[in-house]
Order: C-alpha cells, then sequence, then structure tokens
C-alpha cells in the first residue's frame, strides 16, 4: 500500500549557495507529484518565505513556513510553524540567533527554547542535529537524556524524531536507532528527504554552490559535499519504497501537514505605526492642529481652498486610520531636522521650511500635509497635483508609500539616530537579495570547476551580459536566467570550448545560475516602523554596517506583507546642494534659501534648453539632453513634464515622440474617445504619468479609484496573462456601459503598460529640485563644480567630463598641491583646487596625515622634508607626483621620482633624515606631456591642463571631424569622428547609444543592432574611430554609425560610466 507523503524538510535556493533550486520551481515539481503541502526550511532565514507562500496559494499547495535552524554547538533542528503564534515564535528564534552572535554565524542558545516553542513542531534534524550526533559521540543514555529535554520543550505532541534515508553510509543504522529511540521514549517518527534541489538533474550545481560557499574546488570540497544525488524533491511512491517498513514516519507526515494551518500571507501581526500625543488630544486633532499651524506660517491667509484640501486630505486620513503613521513621519523630519543642526549644517534660527533636512519624492507629494508637516517641498495646490495615486477616497489596496530624499550624511546619521530611538524591535532596515549575474555566476563556477582563471576572466569581459529573460512571476521581476550558450556563439574566438566538458558545464550552470540569491544585503535606505514587534514578524538581523539592524524580506516581500516602509534615501544632488550653499556663504555670507529663488528666470531655462545640463541632477543624461532641446521648457510644468518623459513607460508606446510633436503644433492632439480629455488634455493627449493610468480606467471603464490603481499596479508587476485578462475584461465591459465600444476600449488599454512611469507629483518634486541645480550652475558655476566633484560618486559623467564642462563654464582647474591642498576640493583665487583624496591610492588616514603634518610643522619644504614628516608609502608618493602635487618643489616629475627612490625606506626601516640627494641624481630627460598626461590619468582620473583628444589628434587621420565640425555638418553628410568614450546605453536591449568626448564637447551616437552586431567587441574600447551618416531632428544631431575602429596609445584612460 502506498501512502500519501508530505515533504516536510525543503531548502530552496534562500539557502544561500546551498539549495539549488528556486521556491517555485520546488512547488511546482511539488505539484507535478500531487502533493497536497510543501514546507519551507532554509537555513537560519524566512528570506524566500513570503515569496514561497504566494506562490503555493497560487499553485493551489498549502505552504507550510519553517526553517533549519542552527543551535549551539552547530547543531540542526528542523522547526515548522503551526499556527500564528508558532510564527511568531520562529521568527524570534531566528532573530536571537543572529543578533547575539557573530554576523554570518547564526547560533541559538538552546535555553531559548524552552521560552519559544509554543506553536511550533519540531523535528530532530538532519544527520547534524543533535540527536542524531550524539549516537556516535555519546553514550545511549545521553542520547536518551537529550530526546527528554527536547520533550520537554516542546511536548510529545510537537516533537518528532527525524528520519532520512538518502543511501548514503550510515543512513540506515541512524534510522535503526532512532527507531529504538521511538520505542524506549515513545517518541513519534517522520520521514523527510532534506531536500536541496526540485530534480535530480540540479545535484551538479548544489555540488558547485557547496564548494563555492566554502572557496574551495570541487575537487578540495568532497568533505562539505553531499555524497550523492538523492536530496531531490521524491514522489510519494519513490518515499514509501524507502520507508516501506516504517509506514507511520510517512503517514506522520501529512498528519502534520494538516496540523501547519498557518497562512502567512493573511496572519501577520504587524501593525502601523501609532504616535503618542499630548493629553486632550487624539492622533486625528493633533495632526489637524499641527497641519493648521503649519497653514498659517506658509499661507500667513488659509482660503476656502486651502481649508477644503486640508479638510479633505484629513478625512481620508482619518477613514485609513493613518494620523498616526503621519504623525511619526512628522516626528521623523524632526529628528532629521536635530541631525541637521547637530551636523552644523543648518542655523537653528532658519524655518525648517527654508532649509529642509530632506525633501519628498514620489506621489506622497501631492498631498497638502505632507507640504504642511516637512515631508515635501513642493505645494500640490500650485500644480493642481491630484490625490488619487497616493491615498485613493474609496479603499486603500496597500500602504501608502513615502520616499524620502537626503544628504548622504544626514540620511547616514538619521537611520542610526533611528535605531536608537526606537530599538531594533521597532524600526529596522529592509533587507535586499543580493543575486548572481552572468559575470559573477561564471567566475565562482570556473573556480570550482578548476578552469583557468584568466581563461574565464577573458570570457566574462568578452561577453554582452544581455539576452532573452524570463520572468519570475512571484518575485515580480526579470532575470536574465538564459541566452549564456546563445552569447558565446556569439563569439567565435570561444567556439571551440563548448567541445570541452567541462566548459560545457561552466555555461550550463552559468545560465542556471545567474539570478539566484547569493546572500542577504541591505537596501538602500528602505526602513520599517512598527508599535509592534517586528521580529515577531520578520527575523532581524545585524547589518553589515555597524550599528543597524535589518530584516530577512525584501521590498517585494515586505509590500505583500503588507508593511509601512519608509525609504531615506541618500541623494547625492542634495548632498552637492548641500555643499554648495555652504560654499556660498562662506564666499559671501549670505544664506540663500532656494525655495524663493526666481522660477521664471528666462536665463535658467535658456541654460537648460540649450542642453547644458552635465552635472544637474534628472536632466543631464544624454536622452535628457536631447529632450530639453526639443521640448525647451520655458515653466515648471514643462519642465516636469520633460522629467516625466524621458522614461520606459512613455516611450514604450513612442509617447516622447507624440508629445513632441503635438506640443510643437506639428501633429494634431487627437484622443480615442472624448472621455480621455480629462485625463489626457494637460499632456496633449499622451500619458505621461501613472496617475494618468489610473484615471483614464476611472474615467473611460468606471473603476473605482483603488480598482483602477490595482489595474496600474498588475502591469508594473508584470503579474500573469491570466490577471490582465480579468482587468482587460472588466476595462472592456465598463468602458460599454459607458458608450466606449470594444475596438476602441482595446486602443486605449494597449496604451498601458508595465515600464517605468514618474507619478506626476513625483515628476514635479524631481522638476522643482532640476531647476534650483540648473540655478546654482549658472549664478554660482565655481561653487557648483567644486561640490560636484567632491561629492563624486554620482551621476553620470566622469571627473574628466566633469572637468570639461567646467572649463567650458570659465573654471580654472588646478592640480592637488601638498601645500596647498585640503582633502576635498576647495575655492582657491577664484579656481577649483583638486583636493588630495582624488588622488590614486591616497585615502583619508594619509590626507589628514598630510593636513595635519601641514598644520603643526608648517608648509613642506621639500620632498625629502615631506617624506620624514608624514612617512608615506612609496605608491602614495609616487601617486602624488604624477598627480603634480609636488609641482612647487620641481616642475621636473621624472626628478622628483628619482629622489623619492633614493630617498625611500620600506616602513619598518628608520625613517632617514631629509639630507640632499642631488649629488646622486643624473641628468635626466624632462618628462613629455604626453607622458605627464599619462600619469595624471593615472593617478587622477583627469587632465586638468586639458583633454585626452588634444594630444591625440595629431595621430589621427586628418579627415576626422572634431565636434565643433561635426556640430556643423548638413543633414545626412558622411562624417568620421573620434573620441572617448562617456556612456554606453542600450535600453531595453536593443538600439545602442554612445557619446564621444574631444576637446571641444559631444559626439552623439546611434549604432543600430545589426550594426552593433558586427561591433560589438570594439565598442567596448574606451577611444572609438566613428563613420556615419549625420541626422538632423527637431533641433538635435545624431551620428548614425556604420563603421566602428578602436584605438588606444594609453594604458589609462577615464572609463565611461555605463547606464540604462
Amino acid at each position: 500500500m502506498n501512502y500519501p507523503y508530505v515533504e516536510l524538510h525543503c531548502h530552496s535556493n534562500y539557502s544561500f549557495r546551498e539549495g539549488a533550486s528556486f521556491p517555485e520551481e520546488l512547488l511546482e515539481r511539488a505539484f507535478d507529484l500531487h502533493y497536497p503541502a510543501l514546507a519551507i526550511t532554509d537555513h537560519d532565514n524566512l528570506c524566500g518565505a513570503m515569496e514561497f507562500a504566494r506562490a503555493g496559494k497560487a499553485l493551489g499547495i498549502h505552504p507550510i513556513i519553517g526553517a533549519e535552524i542552527t543551535l549551539a554547538g552547530g547543531f540542526h533542528l528542523t522547526l515548522l510553524a503551526e499556527n500564528a503564534h508558532g510564527y511568531k515564535n520562529l521568527s524570534h528564534l531566528l532573530s536571537l540567533s543572529h543578533l547575539f552572535n557573530k554576523r554570518g554565524k547564526p547560533e541559538l542558545d538552546t535555553r531559548s527554547l524552552a521560552e519559544h516553542s509554543s506553536g511550533l513542531i519540531a523535528l530532530s534534524g538532519c544527520s547534524k542535529g543533535e540527536i542524531s550526533s550524539l549516537f556516535s559521540t555519546a553514550p545511549i543514555h545521553e542520547v536518551e537524556k537529550t530526546v527528554r529535554r527536547y520533550l520537554e520543550w516542546f511536548g510529545a505532541r510537537n516533537f518528532y524524531l527525524e528520519l532520512h534515508q538518502n543511501l548514503v553510509l550510515g543512513d540506515t543504522n541512524r534510522i535503526h536507532a532512532l527507531q529504538h529511540l521511538s520505542k524506549q521514549l515513545g517518541v513519534r517518527l517522520v520521514a523527510t528527504n532534506n531536500v536541496h534541489y526540485h530534480i535530480r538533474e540540479r545535484s551538479r550545481l548544489q555540488d558547485c554552490l557547496v564548494a563555492i560557499r566554502n572557496h574551495k574546488s570541487l575537487d578540495e570540497s568532497h568533505l562539505d559535499r553531499r555524497p550523492n544525488s538523492e536530496f531531490f524533491l521524491k514522489s510519494a511512491a519513490e518515499m514509501n519504497i524507502l520507508f516501506r517498513d516504517i509506514p507511520e514516519a510517512l503517514k506522520n507526515t501529512l498528519l502534520i501537514a494538516d496540523r501547519c494551518s498557518f497562512d502567512l500571507t493573511q496572519e501577520l501581526t504587524y501593525s502601523f505605526p501609532d504616535h503618542s500625543v499630548p493629553p486632550n488630544h487624539t492622533t486625528d486633532s493633533y495632526l489637524e492642529e499641527l497641519c493648521t499651524q503649519a497653514a498659517r506660517r506658509q499661507y500667513h491667509v488659509i482660503t476656502p481652498k486651502i481649508k477644503e484640501r486640508l479638510n479633505h486630505e484629513l478625512s481620508l486620513i482619518k477613514k485609513h486610520n493613518l494620523s498616526g503613521f503621519f504623525l511619526m513621519y512628522h516626528e521623523i523630519i524632526s529628528i532629521a531636522r536635530n541631525v541637521q543642526e547637530d551636523l552644523g549644517l543648518v542655523d537653528p534660527e532658519i524655518p525648517i521650511e527654508e532649509m529642509p533636512p530632506g525633501r519628498g519624492r514620489g506621489s506622497s507629494v501631492a498631498m497638502l500635509i505632507g507640504y504642511l508637516i516637512g515631508l515635501s517641498h513642493i505645494d500640490p495646490l500650485q500644480y493642481g497635483l491630484s490625490l488619487e495615486r497616493f491615498l485613493p477616497e474609496d479603499e486603500l489596496t496597500s500602504p501608502p508609500d513615502i520616499d524620502l530624499d537626503f544628504p548622504r550624511d544626514i540620511r547616514e546619521n538619521l537611520i542610526k539616530r533611528l535605531h536608537k530611538e526606537y530599538g531594533w524591535e521597532h524600526a529596522v532596515l529592509t533587507g535586499m537579495i543580493s543575486t548572481y549575474r552572468y559575470s559573477g555566476a561564471i567566475r565562482d563556477l570556473g573556480k570550482a570547476l578548476s578552469l583557468p582563471s584568466d581563461e574565464v576572466d577573458h570570457l566574462v569581459k568578452s561577453l554582452d551580459r544581455t539576452g532573452p529573460i524570463r520572468l519570475r512571476p512571484f518575485k515580480k521581476e526579470f532575470v536574465w536566467i538564459e541566452g549564456l550558450r546563445e552569447e558565446v556563439l556569439k563569439l567565435p574566438q570561444f567556439h571551440a570550448i563548448l567541445d570541452r566538458p567541462l566548459w560545457n558545464q561552466l555555461i550550463h550552470l552559468g545560465e542556471i545560475l545567474n539570478g539566484f540569491p547569493k546572500y542577504l544585503a541591505q537596501h538602500p535606505g528602505g526602513m520599517i516602523i512598527s508599535s509592534s514587534p517586528i521580529s515577531e514578524s520578520v527575523p532581524v538581523q545585524n547589518s553589515a554596517i555597524q550599528d543597524r539592524y535589518i530584516c530577512q524580506w525584501d521590498k517585494d516581500s515586505i509590500d505583500d506583507a503588507g508593511f509601512i516602509k519608509i525609504d531615506f534615501l541618500a541623494l547625492g544632488t542634495l548632498s552637492q546642494m548641500q555643499e554648495i550653499l555652504q560654499l556660498i556663504c562662506k564666499q559671501t555670507g549670505y544664506t540663500i534659501d532656494l525655495s524663493r529663488i526666481n522660477f521664471h528666470d528666462e536665463a535658467i531655462y535658456n541654460l537648460i534648453c540649450s542642453a547644458d545640463t552635465i552635472g544637474i541632477f534628472q536632466i543631464e543624461s544624454a536622452a535628457q539632453m536631447q529632450t530639453v532641446t526639443r521640448i525647451r521648457p520655458r515653466t515648471l510644468v514643462d519642465l516636469a513634464h520633460e522629467v516625466g518623459a524621458v522614461r520606459p513607460g512613455v516611450g514604450a508606446n513612442d509617447g516622447v515622440t507624440k508629445y513632441i510633436r503635438r506640443r510643437m503644433g506639428k501633429e494634431a492632439i487627437s484622443y480615442d474617445h472624448p472621455l480621455e480629455k480629462s485625463s489626457l488634455e494637460r499632456t496633449y493627449g499622451v500619458i505621461l504619468f501613472q496617475d494618468q493610468v489610473n484615471q483614464l480606467a476611472i474615467d473611460v471603464a468606471g473603476f473605482s479609484p483603488s480598482e483602477a490603481d490595482q489595474l496600474r499596479r498588475t502591469f508594473i508587476r508584470r503579474k500573469s496573462q491570466s490577471t490582465i485578462d480579468f482587468y482587460w475584461k472588466k476595462f472592456r465591459n465598463g468602458a460599454k456601459i459607458n458608450g466606449v465600444t470594444g475596438s476602441i476600449a482595446a486602443r486605449i488599454f494597449a496604451k498601458f503598460n508595465g515600464q517605468y512611469m514618474f507619478p506626476e507629483s513625483h515628476a514635479f518634486a524631481f522638476a522643482v529640485t532640476a531647476y534650483q541645480m540648473a540655478w546654482l550652475k549658472y549664478y554660482y558655476p565655481l561653487e557648483f563644480f567644486v561640490a560636484i566633484f567632491n561629492q563624486q560618486p554620482m551621476g553620470f559623467y566622469n571627473l574628466e567630463t566633469l572637468k570639461e564642462d567646467a572649463k567650458r563654464h570659465g573654471i580654472r582647474i588646478l592640480n592637488p598641491d601638498i601645500n596647498l591642498s585640503n582633502g576635498r576640493s576647495i575655492i582657491e583665487s577664484n579656481a577649483l583646487r583638486i583636493g588630495l583624496l582624488k588622488v590614486t591610492s591616497l585615502g583619508s588616514a594619509a590626507a589628514n596625515k598630510i593636513m595635519c603634518e601641514r598644520t603643526t610643522g608648517g608648509p613642506f619644504t621639500s620632498i625629502g622634508d615631506f617624506m620624514f614628516r608624514t612617512g608615506l608609502k612609496r605608491e602614495a608618493l609616487e601617486n602624488l607626483v604624477d598627480a603634480g602635487a609636488f609641482d612647487t618643489f620641481s616642475l621636473d616629475r621624472k626628478s622628483l621620482r628619482w629622489e623619492i627612490g633614493l630617498r625611500y625606506r620600506s616602513p619598518n626601516a628608520q625613517i632617514p633624515l631629509p639630507l640632499p640627494v642631488k649629488q646622486d641624481t643624473p641628468p635626466l630627460k624632462h618628462s613629455t606631456t604626453w607622458k605627464e598626461m599619462q600619469a595624471e590619468y593615472r593617478a587622477l582620473g583627469l587632465y586638468p591642463r586639458g583633454h585626452l583628444m588634444q594630444e591625440v589628434r595629431e595621430r589621427l587621420p586628418k579627415d576626422l571631424l572634431d565636434s565643433d565640425r561635426f556640430r556643423m555638418s548638413p543633414n545626412s553628410s558622411v562624417i568620421r569622428v573620434a573620441g572617448l568614450v562617456i556612456r554606453r546605453q542600450q535600453p531595453l536591449g536593443k538600439t545602442v547609444f554612445l557619446t564621444l568626448e574631444d576637446e571641444y564637447g559631444h559626439i552623439p551616437l546611434i549604432i543600430w543592432p545589426k550594426v552593433y552586431k558586427s561591433y560589438r567587441q570594439i565598442i567596448k574600447s574606451p577611444l572609438l574611430i566613428a563613420e556615419g551618416i549625420v541626422t538632423r531632428r527637431e533641433d538635435t544631431i545624431n551620428l548614425v554609425v556604420r563603421r566602428l575602429k578602436g584605438f588606444s596609445w594609453l594604458s589609462d584612460v577615464p572609463k565611461a560610466k555605463n547606464w540604462g
């Protein structure tokens, strides 16, 4: 007789570098095997639990949540959550195992089991379980004593002896010993297969993952790996054969599965954050009082329009029970202000409205209340921003999401302050799952398979890293998990390796491993704040950064759980803005209030329309530059539309071109139906923003606000076609009621897509920031460029490109100087003096030592004096020479390097006195400009005196046009150009866009897929010669490439910032 079976010990690939299958792969296999339920028991974490739970419910398989937890001494124990209380205890136990041990080495003190065993079912574990391990090391009475201890903790009904039969030496003897214990002590038995992959064929990948985890090759890791390939998800028939003599062990799997009724997607105990209020106030009344006071400060007079909007928002907040939530945000902004003051970044007398510590983004910017309590710098009444996207009228289908941008230093200290204020039980950062991509997968697998590292590295560098994609439906993301073999086939030099077994295996396993979870990391800024202990909902552990705590779920799982997540984002442009304002104040004695500048300044719009936007937030990319010259914004509304237009979701329907042509009067504004007009009239009949998708669904098909938002989210999350079909039918039927034919409804529905678009309020928030940065660049260019130098890395361009732009704005760039430079770049004699920290291999400790010596001992008088007083290592000394930092002593850098060689002693040797060495210096030829340029690129990443192409030009063919002559070339002319590649972009894996830079400016290139196929390796060269056809269109000019050639006589050139 065959007994039903449920697997209760199963590892997904969230048992990092141990499990070899995605949760959904395990569930799909369980579905094929007709399992009624399946447990997930990853090692010491619940990272994949929510994904597993959602996928299980979708497939009709009951998902049992558990974990294989590591106890003190390294023993394993399998725990399953029977009910909500058990899940709380499981989550809390996992938190304890991580928080109070060395990071990455979780171990649970067994005393905690006694306190937190309620609602849990315990299985004694695999061969590494405490009871199984004792059989070979302790007398039987010690084993029995240990079993009784577990029985005392969990109770006879909730503790089982776990049997494995993986056909491994020792399994049969262990099973017999456990059977004997069961009879002696009356403990129940349960069979499991300790699953680590869904099908046998994944065993090779699992072997490689274990080798990778142990930093060994397969040959070196025999003792670490599993002995055979039997650890896959087996059918009930296969398990019946293995346990034919112990049928109760099989029957108990079904009994346990029936008892584990907990539903992770429905039964979490998370509660929205609440907030204490003064006496005689409720959260509702206190929020209203704060907003009324702020409205009087901001507007002086509360008009009927303001009062109506404020009352409307307050009523919605009360309806959705969110007053405590907004008061919590208000408190966070107050704490951020305290941080700002503590860092000396603002005078406490200056109102927060004048110099806020941060600013909001996203759909929350549409809230008047957000503007009043300091969450946003945008007045939504001024721009007519709609609430529906953020706070719908009918119901709240998911928690409101508010993102806050801060300068880096404020954000860093704010996160620490919040952890201290609320404690790890009530404030933790969001986790983020770091995943494998082709390059990492190939490198790690290459080491495991003992392949030559130089050949593996050559393959990685030759790959394009694009290819077919597959949707992981329960993770809401695309991962590049196919196409590696096809990529290799495109590279003739690697065809031969496909015939070699190990290389063939590398390619096969690399395709599978791509997209696998590697480890739990920290999300850039997401934080959960809860009134109830967070560790009862999701395990908490220490972050890699000291004094920070993270939870074991990523943003998707947190969203599915209904947690409120606050994103504290470090926005480099705010750090730049903050520094610019400090520099202006230092130079002039005036504090500028950017909220009060002239937002109708023609000079600023002229700067933007001329695409002079390098370094300006949101409008500095090549795509933005080409769009601003076509849209030609003259108001903040125009600028918000421009910012919103350059998004994949707008481009997917050719929306950018339509918007521009209609705006310029070259195409008539049209609608598929008059019901679209209300939503789309302000954007010329084109969908630019997320809000318009919602409004179209409401106006055309009669959706409620919450239904419209669910429709939009369905596309964004790329849910299954069946879900999209459901909404299409609902849309079609609703449109029909409103008099819209099926064909027209289909045309309107086809405008919706899953590519990203901004909320309208988000675009306005970013447009204001972009305008403010443009204003600062125009009126205070020196301060602007000093700050952007100091805030690197940020933005789209390297230091060389930023330096060239600064020179075009009349800024002199001075090399570092050991007697004049600080660590950071500074203003000196109306010029930009590069900071010492820009010198390669010179860290903050060395820079501080130089400045400290200069302060205490006076300026350095010679290179010998410098070496004697600082004791810097030779590499740092030579890089300082190459960067020009010692030019104050001698313009002959070759002689300076020679002197370093004569004077230098190893760190352990006695430092020599700075005695004369001139007598030991032979006559040396002076360095050439060419060699000094090479050295400066290597040591600084830029060449302050000139540009690479200026020096290269004489070595190139004379028919090559520079960027000035390129811009004067007629349409359709065939020309050749050359330059340094400063960006490469391949949106959606199709057409490639490049920008070349020479000594006069930029040359944008377009490379069609067919041409790209012929030059896919050459395109990686840092310097290119391009031949092509000039194309002019609506104030833009591009070169459509026909041929490419790489060239370089330099080993060190500035690297492009590739994006997209």
